[in-house]
């Protein structure tokens, strides 16, 4: 008997160690953090939040369009960490290899994060089933910048791409850091995942968590539950990246060129600065025109400006950025919270070479403040320049607003003064009122107009014909979305507009517009456009008459897998001549890695006869080894530039290039570029 109650015994404290270890074994798995391969692991993912169910966003519907997907979500103290399986249906388009860039037609998932839990601020997190990355920093629900990055990581593993009759299988994870992210909700966040699929007949989706989620906002998240507030690490950062540039031009000698960008960050502050910032190995701006004698806009491409264009941004661009051509030094100052954002900036711009004296310079001082209210944001720009060439100085007075009012309306006013040494101070005006597009549907329409008197002057602004004009412009449509095979998306609409000087009343332009744009079926859609337009013009003996302009321009765009072509005609009569200007472009994707690009618009009216051809290639030749190459030609004005880049990636910021330009007419004048670049992070 004694024996038995032993046994009895023993068999007790067994079972017992064996329930504790099991249970522990159970907290380890809840609490292990995933590793990012792109392959999902039950015992990693164990204790996630799991997700089956989803709402059809796009068409609006409460039929299951949507793919199979599963979705989890786990958080640790310091990251939020997301896995998904994807058993897409249609087809699965992979095209992108540039950070921050995509296509209309890619398949991508979007994750939204509300940390702060207002619905209203927060981070947009977005990849394909390649390689590519996109992340953008949200205010006042919907208003994104690209512009912002952080440091996450993903991956994919495509186990099977669909076909005719089987489900494709993709496994993906993500992991985001948040440890470093202010304003942190400690026991609820607001968490939206967004994606985008086909039909096997070529129409698309779009599929969410929560059943009245908004395209790209966070008005409506889901409420995440957080098993621990997440950490709040002191958010200071110091950044050094020094670059030296090799530069060597047709039979010149080597040049040698050193230079770099430093950065320190405290929570949200943020100071930036650059000195002898290089824009060699920058991609090269397009050849293109414009009409009716419009100034073309360039992107901005160098980081130290394009970082914190969201910043600067004013509904009258007074910062237009690309007006400082090169930067010999300067300073950024920027800070970020909910209510309130701000951008400082100083620059030196040097009017010939860098072993100039500071006295043929130009000098830049902006500061831009904002406030974001629930209801209304409302900001003020003061720009200071000074031109030791043309012994000019410059200043901009500047204060705007956003207003939201009901029922998805908007308004956008603004007044900006200006004064120089050159005369009497100018002033500008603007106002556009807006009903907000719906993606998934329904009327959209805004009503605007500007202002710009005759002593307005701004070096740093870009508008269309400088001063003494004004604009209005009144326009709306509607936006259908259905449920269908074909014609699954409709979009028309219509609008006037008049741009004419204020002093005599010479019209640039009075246009009466339709548009209608629409989706055929999964591989073909199609637009048409109408315009007439009575602009003044000028007689042989300079009397002014009035023109009668009609043109007309149709586009059509086939989907082939993940390649297009677009085939567009652009035509009619255009101050007293016949326009025509056809054009086309096609996007290959052979394989994920490469992409190539090609395109080809000519036009002709009176005595120009203008072709334009591009040619671009992006070739991820191994894991973070790039080659990019980009051609372009203008017979017109007799151009052409060959732009090639190999690129190391070490990660985002760090780089060794290596670039060969070429151009001229013949292609006769050559740059070799070497430039090598490293973040170092303390």
């Amino acid at each position: 008997m004694r024996k038995v109650h032993l046994v009895f015994y023993a068999l007790i404290i067994f079972l017992s160690l064996r329930s504790l270890t099991v249970a522990q074994t159970s907290i380890k798995e809840e609490t292990a953090t995933p590793t990012i391969d792109g392959k999902i692991n039950d015992s990693e993912w164990k204790g996630a939040k799991v997700f089956t169910k989803f709402y059809t966003m796009i068409p609006k519907t409460d039929e299951k369009l949507y793919d199979s997907t599963i979705v989890y979500i786990k958080q640790t103290k310091d990251a939020l960490f997301f896995g998904f399986k994807y058993w897409p249906k249609g087809k699965v388009l992979v095209q992108s290899l540039t950070r921050d860039r995509s296509t209309e037609e890619e398949n991508e998932f979007f994750i939204l994060l509300d940390l702060e839990d207002k619905g209203q601020n927060g981070y947009i997190f977005v990849f394909n089933f390649g390689t590519n990355q996109r992340d953008m920093i949200v205010y006042n629900q919907r208003n994104a910048s690209s512009e912002w990055d952080w440091r996450w990581s993903n991956q994919n593993k495509i186990y099977k791409n669909p076909n005719d009759s089987e489900l494709g299988y993709i496994e993906s994870e993500v992991e985001i850091p948040v440890d470093k992210l202010q304003n942190k909700n400690k026991k609820v966040i607001g968490i939206d995942v967004q994606m985008f699929g086909y039909n096997p007949d070529g129409t698309y989706f779009w599929y969410s968590l929560v059943p009245n989620s908004e395209l790209l906002s966070l008005k409506h998240t889901y409420q995440f539950e957080l098993k621990q507030p997440f950490e709040e690490k002191l958010n200071l950062n110091f950044t050094l990246t020094p670059f030296a540039v090799g530069k060597k031009f047709n039979g010149d000698k080597f040049g040698l060129g050193l230079g770099g960008d430093a950065t320190v960050s405290l929570d949200k502050h943020k100071l930036k600065a650059t000195i002898f910032t290089d824009q060699s190995t920058l991609e090269a701006d397009p050849y293109t025109y414009t009409f009716y004698n419009r100034p073309i806009y360039l992107e901005e491409k160098r980081p130290f400006f394009s970082k914190d264009l969201d910043l600067y941004n004013t509904p009258i661009t007074l910062f237009y950025t690309r007006s400082v051509d090169s930067i010999d030094y300067g300073a950024n100052y920027t800070y970020r919270s909910n209510l309130f954002k701000t951008g400082v900036a100083y620059i030196n711009e040097p009017k010939y070479d860098k072993t100039d004296s500071t006295e043929k310079s130009k000098q830049y001082f902006i500061a831009r403040p904002r406030f974001n209210l629930p209801d209304f944001n409302i900001g003020g720009m003061f720009i200071y320049t000074d031109d030791r060439i043309t012994n000019t100085t410059e200043k901009i007075i500047s204060a705007d607003a956003r207003v939201y009012l009901p029922y998805r309306l908007r308004f956008i006013p603004q007044y900006v003064r200006t004064y120089d040494n050159k005369g009497d101070p100018g002033n500008a005006y603007y106002g556009y009122l807006y009903y907000e597009f719906d993606n998934s549907g329904g009327f959209y329409g805004d009503l605007s107009y500007s202002r710009y008197d005759k002593n307005f002057r701004s070096s740093t602004t870009f508008n269309d014909y400088g001063n003494d004009y004004h604009t209005f412009g009144l326009s709306g449509g509607y936006n259908f979305v259905r449920n269908s095979k074909t014609f699954n998306n409709i979009n028309f609409g219509g609008g006037y507009y008049t741009s004419r000087t204020i002093s005599d009343n010479f019209k640039y332009q009075e246009r009466g517009s339709a548009n209608i744009n629409y989706k055929v079926n999964g591989w073909l859609s199609l637009s048409h456009y109408f315009e007439l337009n009575y602009p003044n013009d000028f007689d042989e003996n300079d009397n002014k008459i009035i023109r009668k302009n009609f043109l007309q321009e149709h586009d059509i765009k086939f989907l082939v897998g993940p390649n297009s072509l677009s085939l567009g005609y652009f035509f009619g009569t255009y101050f007293g001549s016949y326009l025509r200007n056809p054009y086309a472009s096609l996007n290959l994707n052979p394989i994920n890695n490469l992409r190539l690009t090609m395109s080809l618009n000519y036009r002709d009216f009176f005595d120009i006869k203008q072709t334009i051809y591009r040619l671009k290639l992006d070739w991820r030749i191994i894991d973070k080894l790039y080659l990019r190459s980009f051609f372009q030609q203008d017979t017109y004005r007799r151009a052409a530039l060959w732009n090639s880049l190999l690129q190391y990636e070490f990660f985002a910021g760090s780089n060794i290039y290596l670039v060969l330009n070429l151009e001229g007419n013949k292609l006769q004048n050559t740059q070799r570029v070497f430039k090598i670049g490293y973040e170092f992070n303390f």
